[in-house]
Formats: structure tokens, sequence, C-alpha cells
């Protein structure tokens, strides 16, 4: 067994480090939360190269001296605490003391630096854990942090790091939520020498949140504001309508004292509060502070400090749901769903891995693609069985040679592509039933438009034949920094299924035509929709994993109509005449039938009509 020696300091610095700097996004966050606590009121970072290569963070705060510009770069050196007991009571971001001896130790540090009491400023250089050289300079009063070639010196650490665009994108993502904890602060995010956020630090959260994501949002929100004063408690900030649902959690913000944080129990608690105005698998948005006594909350979890634990945590929970849910309540025009009368039927599955949606026009947005471009109707019921049918389909076409991708459906289906159907029906909102001779079909009119739309933009990929249907006027989408990163590398993959696309400034994006077959669609709940899927599977954490055709052609299948969706006539011969006189596979994009059979042999058997 290998004898036990001590470590060099060398050695011990790159464990410490490696312990709090994990990437660039982290020495972002370790120094803007110092310029924080120096008492900033504005805060400028400039990043090249996803902050491999160099950041910058200038802020307008205290500044230091000169003694302790020297001690800033020791470990365990800090203004923040002075014993243990303060641990209990911390109301700094910061109170390590490992910050910058980390950032130093892997990376090449310049420090400019003048207090605020005229005593001159100081210029210090750190290479590796290494002073190189110390001088007096003219500076003005506050601190400026220059990073160079983070992990210069650890090559293999270096190795892990991902693209320049996956850094860029979760140093997008700390600024926004530093600058949604304190809109108190202006903070300039300049990234290539372009300029990204520019928050005015006039203390409105609502001017802040407009700064991350856009104008667009501004009508959606509720102001959310509640005190509980025997505990000190207080909740405040904006919740989303649920227009702003997303299928992912990136638009779940917490602040608490001051603090953004990652907290599964006030996830919980705000989601639990939503539970009856979402649909399932979609998330609220929220931008919530939470304000509590300092000795109620513990953020010595872990070096991030972003994971807090609450000495009362049952009765949090209670807080936020009640508060969440009780100022939802008080906006009637929100609707609700009763997720308990379709959560236990026999739709259950379909419903959450193909996004079927009730029958809410408020909730669902109706049907998005009119399958006739039609001119827009009030949604209504449509019943055509029994004796509330106007009349029945007869629909002949003549025979084809088409054949069935999916042998298991040749023997049950054939005679749907040939022959007379008739439809009689529609079962559930969902199911059309077409008679043919001695058998009848269901159609699962979710998955049957799904495929279709699928299948006409494989096609038009394919054949270069992709045709747009412009837009008067024009949507305008205002995006987070990290959609339209996600957006700018995916563009030619947009133009190319026929979307008509073009950058118009900032995070700000113009679309000007959209796939013919997908004319009529929510352009905005569409890209929400790619974007958000992009998030789910990583894109915007582990680019460059590019966004691929066949990544927008599934995401655009979810604008077909939905189960309980109403078909007129015209829309389901529309959607027959389609899968008859064309080779389209009778599966919908995931795999699953569009068209299930019963032969009037096992019906009869059924009534034991034959034995």
């Amino acid at each position: 067994m290998p004898k036990i020696n001590f470590l060099d300091d060398f050695t011990i610095n790159q464990i410490a480090a490696g312990e709090v700097i994990e990437r660039p996004s982290s020495i972002v966050k370790e120094l803007v939360e110092n310029s924080i606590d120096a008492g900033s009121s504005a805060i400028t970072i400039e990043i090249q190269n996803g902050g491999i290569s160099y950041i910058r963070v200038t802020d307008n705060g205290e500044g230091m001296d000169r003694t302790d510009a020297r001690l800033c770069f020791q470990r365990h050196a800090t203004s923040k605490i002075r014993s243990n007991a303060d641990l209990y009571s911390i109301s700094s971001l910061g109170f390590r003391g490992e910050a910058l001896a980390s950032i130093a130790a892997v990376s090449q540090v310049e420090l400019f630096t003048s207090p605020r009491n005229g005593e001159g400023g100081i210029h210090i250089v750190n290479h590796g854990g290494k002073m190189i050289s110390e001088r007096e300079i003219g500076c003005p009063e506050g601190t400026t942090i220059v990073v160079r070639n983070l992990f210069f010196n650890a090559p293999a650490r270096l190795k892990f790091l991902k693209s320049a665009r996956a850094e860029t994108a979760s140093i997008s993502d700390i600024i926004s939520r530093l600058i949604l904890a304190r809109p108190e602060i202006s903070f300039r995010y300049i990234n290539q020498d372009k300029a990204v956020y520019h928050s005015p630090g006039n203390g409105n959260l609502l001017y802040a949140i407009i700064s991350v994501f856009g104008r667009d949002v501004k009508n959606e929100l509720i102001e959310l504001d509640r005190k509980h004063r025997e505990d000190e408690i207080s909740l405040y900030g904006y919740i989303g309508r649920a227009s702003l649902a997303r299928m992912n959690r990136n638009n779940e913000i917490f602040v608490v004292n001051g603090r953004y944080v990652k907290s599964p129990l006030l996830s919980k608690a705000a989601e639990d509060a939503y539970r009856s105005y979402l649909p399932i698998n979609h998330f609220p948005w929220l931008v919530l502070h939470l304000s509590l006594p300092a000795d109620q909350v513990d953020v010595n979890v872990h070096p991030a400090k972003t994971e807090i634990r609450f000495r009362d945590e049952q009765a949090v929970y209670a807080l936020i749901t009640g508060w969440v849910k009780e100022c939802l309540e008080s906006h009637p025009h929100i609707p609700v769903i009763n997720r308990d009368s379709f959560e236990d039927s026999d739709y259950t599955n379909t419903e959450r891995d193909e996004g079927v949606k009730p029958e809410d026009k408020s909730v669902a947005q109706g049907r998005q693609i009119d399958l006739f471009d039609l001119q827009p109707r009030e949604p209504k019921h449509v019943y055509i069985t029994g004796k509330d049918s106007p009349k029945n389909i007869s629909v002949q076409i003549k025979n084809g040679n088409n054949s069935i991708e999916h042998a298991v459906y040749e023997h049950n289906i054939s005679s749907f592509k040939a022959g007379t159907l008739k439809v009689i029906g529609r079962a559930f909102s969902t199911y059309i039933i077409v008679e043919e001779e001695d058998r009848i079909f269901f159609v699962d009119q979710h998955a049957a438009h799904e495929r279709l739309i699928y299948q006409q933009l494989s096609e038009s990929l394919i054949k270069h034949t992709a045709s747009s249907q412009q837009l008067l006027p024009p949507v305008i989408l205002e995006l987070t920094h990290n959609e339209s990163l996600i957006v700018e590398a995916a563009r030619d993959t947009f133009v190319s299924l026929g979307f008509d696309i073009e950058h118009f400034g900032g995070n700000t994006w113009t679309v000007r035509g959209v796939p013919n077959v997908l004319k009529g669609t929510n352009v905005r709940e569409l890209f929400h929709n790619i974007l958000d899927q992009c998030s789910v599977e990583g894109r915007t954490s582990n680019p460059p994993i590019p966004l691929k055709a066949e990544d927008i052609m599934r995401l655009a299948c979810r604008q077909a109509v939905k189960a309980r969706d109403p078909l007129s006539d015209r829309e389901i011969m529309y959607l027959l005449e389609n899968f008859r006189n064309n080779q389209i596979p009778l599966t919908c994009p995931h795999g699953r039938p569009i068209i299930v059979t019963i032969t009037k042999y096992e019906l009869e058997k059924k009534f034991m009509r034959i034995q």
C-alpha cells in the first residue's frame, strides 16, 4: 500500500479549484457575485470564445486597497465572514474565500482596483496562482478583473470543456438569472463585442424580466406580492399565464434572499399550485423572490451555492403553494383543467406521449393548423354519428398499387387503400370511423394528420421542393440569448424545410413564411416547442449537437389536430384521401398505428351470430 504523503501547494490549489471552477460560467458567476457584494450599481461582463480565452468583469463597487488586493488571491481569505457563527446569518453571496484563489490557480488573471476613498489604484498580475507583478496605477473607482486562457496549466481539464457555443450558452444562462435576481443593478453583457443584455438597474423587476425575455411576455404576467408578518416571510414576483408554460423547468426562476437558487422544494410547490391550470408535462413560467430570516435557510450546502436547505420545509412549501394558487384563483380568466377527469382514462398514455390535450380552446389554443387554410371559425363539436349525422360521406377512389410499408398492416388494412369507404362517424371525438364492405376502420385523427405533415415536409426536403406560405404580417420572435443561438445554428435547416426566417438584431427574429403544410399554424408556439425540446435534449447545455431537419419535422407534427378537436366533413375527407392516394406509411412518426381494423366476422363473433 502506498505511503501517505503531503500534497504540494500546486496540487492542493488544483483540487480546490476543481470544486469551485468547473467551466467559464463558474468564473463569471463568482466574479459577478463578488461585484454585487461590493455594493456595485453597474456591472459589465465581456467574454470571447465562450469565456475560454477571455472574461472581463468590471464594476463600480467599493474597490480594494493595496493590502486587500494582495490578500484576495489567498485561499480562505474573505471579508464576508469572520467565524463559524457567521455561517448561520450570511447576507452576502460569497463567503468561502476560495473564488479568486481558485480562478487564479487555473488561469492568467489581471486585477485593476481602486477604493472609493481615493487612495489610488493597483494593478496585479497572477498566473497559475503565482504573483507575476504588482504596480500602482490610476483607474476608476471599483474593480476590473480580466481572466485569460482558462485551464492553460491543466490541459486535461481543458479537454473536457464544451464548445465555445455551449460555454456561451451557459454564461448567458447565469447572467440572465443574475439580472432577474438583482433588478436594482444595471448589467451589461457583451459577447464577441456584441451587446446581448443591458438591464436598466432601476429596481423594477418587470423591467429586468423584459431585458431577458423581451416585451412579448409583459401582457402574459400576473404580479404576486404576499407577506407572512409573523414569520417575516415575503414572496414577490411575477407568474405566467398558461400561454407561457413550457415543457421544461428552464423558466422557473427562484431567488432566495437575493440569491438565485435551484430548489426541488420550491419547484414542486409552484408546480402543485399550477396543477389545475396547465396541461400534463408542462411547467410554469415564473420569477419569484422569496425573503425570509437568514437563520431559516442554509446556503452552505455546495461550493456553487445554488443549492439551499430550509429549516422548516413544510412551512415554506405550504406558503408558496398557497400564495401562488391564491394568485391564480384571483384571475378567473385563466383556464382550469380538471386533470383527474382524464388522467385515469384510456387516453392517458397517448396524451402524455403525443401531446394530446383536452378540448379547451384557451388551454390548447384550438387546432393550430387549418387543414384547408379556411377562414378562422368558432370551435364547435362536430358529431356525425347516429341521428346527429348530417349525412354519410362516400369517397370513391380508383384502385392503386400502393404498397404498405409495414407488413404487419398488409393483411388488415390493404383494403383501406382501395375500394369504397363510407365515413359513419367519430368515436370519443378522436377516432374517425370508416366502413368498407366487410370491415370497419378506426382512424386516429391526430396520428393521421401528424404523419401527413411529417411526410410532406420530408418529401419537400428530399426533392428540394420546399415552398413557403408568406405571413402577413410577419411574426416577430423575441427570444432569450440561448434560444437565439439555437436558431442561428439551425437557420439553414429551417430554410431547407420552407421557413423564411431572418435575424432582426439582438435576440429578435422575424419569421416571414412557414412551409405550406404548416400554414395557419401558431408560429410562436411552434418555435417555442422546438426550443423547449432542444433544451430537454440538452442542446442548449451541450452544443454543438445540431438541430436537424428530422428534429424540426417531428416537432412541427405537434401542430397537428389533437384528440377531441372538431373536424368538418371536408377535413375528414381530406385526411382519408391523402392516405389512399399517396404512399404514406400507416404509422405516425413515433411508430404508432394510425388505423385499427375490426372485421365484420370479428364483430359477429362478439354478438354470437356465428360460432
